[in-house]
């Protein structure tokens, strides 16, 4: 489902004996097993795709966001090593078993994997977690892995290949920066059946043309695709959401937009301009480019969203129905139902759209 990445691998990862040797690539030196496990733990899961890899001949433009410093997490990693441990005897005994059935690398790719998360969320320690990550995303053909996956010719384990991914996205913990390789390793985890990955992939293949990078492609009707799949094969609900709000939108307000009617999208009526927000019509030099309306399928991939607990996915019904639009009659009964729908969703999630996450 697009570009592919480099089957080579990495040496396993072993655990840095100095907590700041953070940025070396040579294999580390062990440490004892117990010593692993007095430690702290900060979970700051990463899923940012505003940055951009860096270009120096590039002019300055709005749609270009910072280049990452690799100093981003530093306070986070200096507050985590001031926390006391917050591990019981038997989640120690849990973190034990997998690092000694991962086997510096040797093991299967779970046990890997889970010691790459301890070792990144507890002991901050990313550079060593990256490798890792490399690792059970790029093993052998003949790995016997239970959870492997057969990509390129090369085992992957799609969550380690979407953590890497996230981690070449912002440089975390000063470990490599790089969109392209972000990208590339979505691509792998997303073909690998990782449904987070390929909405990853989606997002990037809809930022604004140049706007990650020369290296990242614009692609719209592909990441159209990759929603699709997500939403229908793993069951998403932003991602349902997502690919909605673009085939409702047409082509005539910008990519930004929150709301347009079914008469302004089909451009019957000229856009209302409301002193509240900003201007909603696509400008002449916006370089993104829209899908086809389909509000039938809009509707179709809204039910789903909604069906799943996803209150901006019913709100939307019941304004579709309310409205009316191509192929969707309006029907008064059927916007009261998704009316009273979303309000509960909101009652019960105490806000409007977390629901179906």
């Amino acid at each position: 489902m697009g570009a592919s990445q480099s089957s080579h691998s990495t040496p396993a990862a072993t655990v840095s004996e100095n907590p700041s040797d953070a940025t070396s690539s040579r294999r580390r030196p062990h440490l004892h097993e117990e010593h692993l496990l007095n430690s702290k733990v900060l979970n700051t899961p990463i899923y940012g795709v505003s940055d951009h890899d860096n270009d120096n001949d590039a002019p300055p433009d709005k749609n270009q966001a910072p280049i990452p410093t690799g100093h981003e997490y530093d306070l986070m990693d200096q507050i985590a090593a001031d926390l006391p441990s917050v591990m019981d005897d038997e989640s120690k005994q849990q973190v034990e078993e997998y690092i000694r059935a991962c086997n510096n690398g040797k093991g299967p790719m779970v046990a890997c994997f889970s010691t790459a998360e301890y070792l990144s969320l507890f002991l901050r320690k990313h550079a060593d977690a990256a490798e890792l990550y490399h690792n059970t995303c790029f093993r052998p053909r003949d790995d016997k892995s239970p959870n492997g996956v057969e990509v390129d010719g090369t085992m992957a384990y799609g969550p380690s290949c979407f953590n890497l991914a996230q981690m070449r996205m912002t440089g975390k913990g000063r470990t490599k920066f790089s969109r392209r390789e972000g990208y590339e390793l979505f691509d792998r985890a997303c073909r690998g059946g990782h449904g987070g990955a390929c909405y990853m992939q989606a997002k990037m293949l809809m930022s604004y043309p140049g706007s990650l990078g020369k290296d990242i492609p614009y692609d719209v009707p592909k990441a159209a695709e990759l929603l699709k799949y997500v939403c229908e094969e793993k069951e998403d609900s932003i991602s349902c959401f997502t690919l909605a709000t673009m085939l409702l939108r047409g082509d005539r307000v910008n990519a930004d937009a929150d709301n347009v009617t079914p008469e302004e999208a089909r451009g019957e009526k000229e856009l209302i301009k409301r002193s509240h927000e900003a201007n909603r019509e696509k400008l002449v030099n916006d370089k993104r480019t829209s899908l086809p309306r389909d509000p039938l399928f809009a509707q179709q991939l809204l039910q789903l969203g909604c069906s799943r607990g996803h209150a901006p996915s019913c709100y939307n019904l019941a304004v579709m129905y309310t409205q009316g639009d191509d192929g969707v009659e309006k029907d008064e009964e059927r916007a009261k139902e998704y009316q009273k729908k979303t309000e509960e969703l909101v009652k019960r999630f105490g806000g409007f759209g977390m629901g179906g996450m």
